[in-house]
C-alpha cells in the first residue's frame, strides 16, 4: 500500500500540478510535496478557513457538506477535495493551461488512496 506521501508525490506528477498538500481538517499540514517550494502552512489554513466558508453557504442553501471546490484563477487553479470520512483535506494547486480534468481524475484517485491509508 502506498504511503501518504508517495501518493502526495503521485499527484504532484500530473502534468501542470505545482503542489498537493493534505491537510487536517483544522488547517495544519499533514504533508506536502511540491515542485515550486511553495510555503504549505499558509496554503493549508486559507483552504481550511475556504472549505469552512463553503461549508457554511451549503448550509444556508440547504445543499449539504462540500465535498469539493475548485477555484479558478487567472494563472492557475486551486482544488480543495474532502477526504471521505476522514479528518483531512487534500489541496492541489495547478499552473495556468493545466488540463484540470485530467488533475480531477488524478484527485480522485488519490483521494480514494489517501481515505484507505488514514
Amino acid at each position: 500500500m502506498a504511503t501518504i506521501r508517495e501518493t502526495l508525490e503521485e499527484i504532484s506528477r500530473l502534468d501542470g500540478v505545482q503542489v498537493s498538500v493534505l491537510v487536517s481538517d483544522d488547517g495544519l499540514v499533514i504533508e506536502s510535496v511540491g515542485r515550486d517550494g511553495s510555503n504549505a502552512e499558509p496554503l493549508a489554513a486559507v483552504a481550511s478557513g475556504s472549505l469552512r466558508a463553503s461549508e457554511m453557504i451549503g448550509t444556508e442553501l440547504a445543499k449539504g457538506s462540500t465535498r469539493e471546490m475548485v477555484i479558478i484563477f487567472e494563472d492557475g487553479a486551486v482544488f480543495i477535495v474532502l477526504v471521505e470520512g476522514k479528518p483531512a483535506i487534500l489541496v492541489v494547486v495547478s499552473n495556468r493551461g493545466a488540463n484540470l480534468g485530467k488533475i480531477r481524475i488524478g484527485i480522485k484517485k488519490g483521494v480514494f488512496q489517501l481515505a484507505r491509508i488514514i
